[in-house]
């Protein structure tokens, strides 16, 4: 009785050859000039609103000379304090629902997939995912406590 095994040979694996990958030719910035904005343009393209129309009445060409930059700073010193609330109130709320949606999607991956753990494992074991969504949660709500506690804007005849 032979008590050694027998020695299986091992396969030599196959050596694949990929095809090259395909040369791409280097991309080229080409700045913004009156040439390049002349460029055809299909009918069905969706494309922004350009903000300065080049095609605008003599009376607005001063300001269509104005450099996009320059166009813009003057327009975000025009947004005040009240164009800003809505929007402050929306992230406040995406947090705190994004927060109680994230939340209950850890309660029910826990239950789904850890059954037989108690409360303290479950605390033990996914706490910081926890605390991470809670706070994600704290931080919406204190932004909508902000809003909410923000003094209305005085009218001119001085009475709130």
């Amino acid at each position: 009785m032979d008590w050694q095994p027998e020695r299986i040979p091992e396969p030599t694996p196959e050596t694949l050859e990929f095809a090259d990958p395909e040369v791409l030719p280097p991309l080229e910035l080409v700045p913004v000039t009156e040439i390049s904005r002349d460029l055809e343009v299909p009918q069905d393209a969706n494309l922004p609103i350009a903000l300065a129309d080049l095609s605008a009445p003599s009376s607005d060409a001063a300001e269509a000379q104005i450099p996009l930059i320059e166009q813009i700073k003057r327009e975000l010193e025009d947004v005040g304090d009240e164009d800003l609330k809505p929007a402050r109130i929306q992230i406040g709320l995406l947090f705190v629902g994004v927060s109680a949606l994230l939340l209950m999607s850890l309660l029910l991956y826990i239950t789904a997939m850890h059954p037989g753990l108690t409360v303290k494992q479950q605390m033990l074991r996914y706490w910081s995912e926890y605390v991470g969504f809670v706070g994600l949660g704290v931080a919406g709500l204190m932004m909508l406590g902000r809003e909410a506690m923000r003094s209305p804007p005085i009218s001119e005849e001085g009475d709130r």
